[in-house]
């Protein structure tokens, strides 16, 4: 019984700290071990860099509240024929749907639309590599 209530206890507090987090924390909280911009020696990649979705989502959908219903959407229904990113699905295999609260998930998204990131000096040979000079923006 006690063990029922402590458990109770933390899953409130949990909950209600999330809700409380800005999108930057949120984002850190949730989404950055699978997301690291700048995965070190040692470190597994197991979803494509945050910067890189970002571009794509934006390219697709350039305005701010359709981002932000693209990535809710997104990481609701995660769905390989519609993706955006069939490279990394190939690479990383399919995001699996996550338990994320849509509204936090909106706030990450908010955070990332408004976020100004520099992508690694290594993407643009990266991505010039894979889909040309010309396409990097």
């Amino acid at each position: 019984m006690k063990t029922t209530i402590l458990l109770a206890g933390i899953l409130l507090y949990t909950n209600v700290a999330l809700a409380e987090e800005s999108g930057k924390q949120l984002f850190n909280t949730l989404c950055l071990r699978c997301h690291t911009t700048n995965p070190g020696k040692g470190i597994t990649k197991v979803a494509p860099p945050i910067f890189a979705v970002v571009k794509h989502v934006r390219s697709a959908y350039p305005q701010r509240e359709d981002f932000v219903q693209q990535i809710v959407d997104w990481v609701e229904h995660p769905d390989k024929d519609v993706s955006l990113m069939q490279g990394a699905i190939k690479k990383f295999g399919l995001m699996p749907k996550l338990p994320y609260k849509p509204e936090e998930v909106k706030k990450v998204a908010e955070f990332l639309y408004d976020e100004k990131a520099t992508p690694p000096t290594w993407y643009k040979k990266h991505y010039e590599e894979k889909h040309g000079k010309n396409k990097l923006q």
